[in-house]
């Protein structure tokens, strides 16, 4: 392969640096001829490369120093802090990278290299060939492993006498079949000049153009005449086969001039070769499938042209490097007339992505040249009334052409009209004058409705950019290619939810909270929404917004509630939810005067279905959510009663490798996890800490936070713990709720809320085993109803019977206490059996 900067060990690199100048050296001197030898005659020296500007500290991303950049495009630092490329056991000093178009310049030495002395024999080391001859030998070379790929902007150059190079490209090492392609040329040494076309003699060049994206080269030779021309051709020249840039010529002579083969066929050094580049190995939606998070932040994600890997380009309209925030910046269309479509390049709008045009005044069109382009249009007025000498036409009101008699002027026959001050127009009763004036100022009108809709249209433009919209519609691009456009949400214009709104009426508020309004939007389809608005935005977090909201529009739970989509060309975005009618959890629990009080098993029921929710958000969704923010308040109740949770706006998802993440404390107080608030570490069981809140609610019918209570235990959560570790917790509980639930249920949800409300999160238990505790618990309510229904049937029917036997002996009694002490005793094991007993 092309040798760059070998690593080595000190010593030997130290000894190479030594050795392998003095060996070329005294290989060259020997070689020469005796003139050469003379001050009259000097060799040609090779021209410097250009100067390099890729250092380090400039090298645009991808590339990065390690640690700093994408797998695969990692810069090492070279003595004077050259950007420098590791491929294989070689460095390659960076000449250029080009972002736009996606490839790299290095400097590479020759693939296979052999210089040979005055007498014809090779001399020691100099080039990959070693001092062999290259004939019957075959380089290889891999970019295995890295994201180059051989680019079709090089050539091939075979460099020497007499030989036929041979090139086979594949898709990968190892490929048993070659792409199509299989450059090859072949010099040949006629005579001892030659010129610096490299046409053939003696230097041959071997277009790429068809060798794309390939990853692995073979290359050999072949002499073209068994003894070469007998005339000691090879004697003090060299032979070589490498890459170069196909706009870079192989000699520094030119084409037309002549050089003897000893002074042209000099032993190369690093010459410029070209590599392209992509991310990765799959194409956009590919790689997307196995990540939430975007694949180009700052940009669009494009397939690489080679079909493998994917890159980040820059919208249309902008253009940078779409790697980096704010890498892509807009263009000014409007700098030169080459750059736009407009008739007149002073009449052309730069705009963020685009740009418009327009016509001078006085003229129509759309100012495209490709459109309809201006055309000047004159409004011709009647040419001026002629009148004989001695008669004044404005004295004649029938014969007066002025719409005012008395701006009516005749001058010697020549009759002019004007217009009162603070009017314009010809003044003509069939003119131009009230018409023009209608014209003008409907004119003006438009022109100005027509300013204020391009400039509140680009305004939102640049909202909508700004809170992430172009990521956000690259997201819900890729959903839908996946086949999953059924759970993608939709992006609302401004428009469109004003209208749904009756422009946010007072009239449509559902309810206010700690982050925002709730509306009630009808849509065009009669649809009914709920808008929530919220109060602020944190700009910073643009990508993580887009992330969370690709993530909860592809939430599909009966228990969730569902997200529609949103609306970023407003100041602060706006979501749009499926509308949930019967109200908030908070309000059925603490309204004394509810229609529909809730019953025992509605209680276990929304807890259940609750729990559910949750425990899906936490280890079943696309990847894990935790809620932040539960609270009966956010738990919604549709017309069947069916719990539904709701107000992700506090939500944060979690890395399927992480177990927390670091936050700023957000919640309510009354349910805020307290290991969350002196931590800022948001796990999984901060949410079952705020459901163990929802639970002490459902059970005692208390709010979480009241000043009613004592001081020592205005918390709920904490006034909860202590009544059911001092065994006081059935003074608490209304008594309808006691007798409709019993005992043993009532102490069971109060130890599962107590488990839930564990100081220490990790000694709570997961929402999945609490969902399973509460359909223990409703399955064994089901029963306990179904005993004492039976119950109540078979003591009506034992006291109809009495009547019949009070005359009897007693032992009926014994009997029947026998099998009611007996049905006592297996109601207790079957309550047993589903009554939860179980730890965290």
């Amino acid at each position: 392969m092309p040798r760059g900067r070998n690593r080595r060990s000190a010593a030997a690199a130290a000894a190479d640096a030594v050795a392998r100048p003095l060996a070329l050296a005294l290989a060259l001197v020997s070689t020469l001829p005796r003139a050469a030898h003379s001050k009259d005659l000097l060799l040609p020296s090779r021209p410097a490369p250009a100067p390099r500007t890729t250092t380090c500290d400039n090298v645009p991303e991808p590339f990065g120093r390690r640690n700093e950049s994408r797998h695969g495009f990692e810069v090492i630092c070279g003595p004077k802090r050259e950007a420098m490329l590791s491929i294989g056991e070689d460095e390659y000093r960076i000449d250029f990278v080009s972002v736009r178009g996606s490839y790299v310049v290095i400097f590479a030495e020759p693939m296979a290299q052999v210089c040979y002395d005055g007498k014809g024999k090779p001399t020691p080391d100099t080039g990959t060939g070693g001092p062999k001859s290259l004939d019957g030998t075959t380089f290889t070379w891999s970019l295995e492993g890295t994201p180059f790929t051989f680019s079709k902007s090089n050539k091939l150059v075979n460099f020497g006498c007499n030989r036929t190079l041979m090139a086979n490209f594949f898709n990968r090492p190892g490929d048993l079949s070659p792409l199509p392609q299989h450059p090859s040329c072949t010099t040949t040494c006629t005579t001892p000049n030659i010129s610096g076309s490299c046409l053939g003699e003696a230097c041959c060049e071997a277009p790429m153009d068809q060798v794309h994206g390939a990853k692995a080269l073979s290359l050999s030779f072949e002499r073209t005449t068994a003894n070469g021309t007998g005339d000691g051709e090879e004697d003090g020249t060299c032979r070589a086969a490498f890459f170069l840039d196909k706009d870079e010529a192989v000699f520094t002579f030119g084409g037309e001039q002549v050089r003897p083969l000893k002074k042209a066929l000099l032993p190369q050094g690093e010459r410029r070769m070209i590599l392209d580049w992509a991310i990765g190995s799959t194409t956009c939606d590919q790689a997307q499938s196995y990540t939430f998070e975007p694949l180009c932040k700052y940009g669009t994600c494009v397939d690489a042209p080679s079909g493998s890997g994917y890159l980040c380009k820059c919208p249309d309209g902008y253009d940078g490097n779409a790697y980096v925030s704010d890498g892509c910046q807009d263009i000014n269309e409007c700098r030169n007339y080459n750059s736009n479509n407009c008739t007149y390049l002073n009449l052309c709008n730069n705009t963020l992505g685009g740009y418009t045009c327009s016509c001078p005044e006085n003229n129509i069109g759309d100012g495209y040249r490709t459109g309809t382009g201006c055309n000047t249009t004159l409004v011709t007025p009647d040419s001026p009334t002629q009148q004989p000498q001695g008669i004044s036409v404005c004295d004649h009101p029938e014969k007066n052409p002025c719409t005012y008699i008395k701006y009516c002027i005749d001058s010697e026959g020549v009759v002019s009209c004007a217009c009162p001050e603070g009017m314009s127009g010809d003044g003509r009763k069939n003119g131009v004058g009230l018409a023009l004036m209608v014209t003008v100022t409907t004119a003006a009108s438009c022109y100005c409705w027509a300013i204020k809709k391009r400039e509140l249209g680009r305004k939102r433009a640049e909202l909508f950019r700004k809170n992430g919209g172009l990521l956000l519609q690259q997201r819900f691009s890729t959903i839908t290619s996946q086949g999953e456009d059924q759970y993608s949400a939709k992006i609302f214009s401004a428009e469109e939810l004003k209208a749904a709104t009756d422009n946010y009426s007072e009239s449509r508020i559902l309810g206010r909270g700690g982050h925002g309004t709730v509306y009630k939007g009808i849509l065009p389809d009669q649809t009914i929404v709920a808008i929530k608005k919220s109060k602020v935005f944190d700009e910073s977090q643009v990508e993580q917004f887009v992330n969370e909201i690709a993530i909860l529009s592809q939430i599909d739970h009966p228990n969730v509630v569902k997200l529609l989509g949103c609306c970023l060309e407003t100041q602060v975005p706006l979501l749009v939810y499926e509308f949930i009618p019967n109200g908030t959890l908070f309000q059925h629990i603490h309204n004394r005067n509810a229609t529909r009080p809730l019953t025992w098993e509605d209680c276990l029921r929304i807890a259940a279905e609750t729990a559910e929710a949750l425990a899906y958000l936490h280890s079943t969704s696309s990847i894990p959510i935790i809620h932040r923010d539960i609270k009966s308040s956010n738990i919604l109740l549709d017309e069947n009663f069916v719990a539904k949770i709701a107000d992700f706006g506090a939500s944060r998802s979690v890395p399927f490798d992480q177990t927390h993440i670091t936050t700023l404390i957000q919640g309510t107080i009354g349910y805020l996890d307290p290991e969350y608030f002196q931590s800022s570490q948001l796990t999984e069981k901060s949410d079952v800490y705020s459901f163990g809140v929802v639970l002490a609610e459902l059970l005692t019918r208390q709010k979480p936070i009241s000043a009613a209570r004592p001081e020592e235990s205005c918390n709920l959560a904490m006034h909860l713990v202590v009544l059911f570790n001092e065994g006081r917790l059935l003074q608490e509980i209304e008594p309808h709720i006691l007798a409709e639930a019993g005992e043993d249920q009532c102490y069971a949800v109060a130890e599962l809320s107590v488990r839930c409300l564990n100081v220490k999160g990790e000694e709570r238990p997961a929402m999945m085993a609490v969902a399973s505790v509460l359909h223990g618990l409703i399955r064994s309510f089901t029963i306990d109803q179904t005993a004492r229904r039976k119950d109540e049937s078979v003591q009506k029917n034992s006291e109809q019977e009495e009547k019949h036997l009070r005359e009897s002996r007693p032992i009926p009694s014994l009997q029947s206490s026998e099998v009611s002490t007996q049905r006592s005793m297996d109601d207790e094991m079957l309550s047993s059996s589903h009554m939860p007993r179980w730890s965290s």
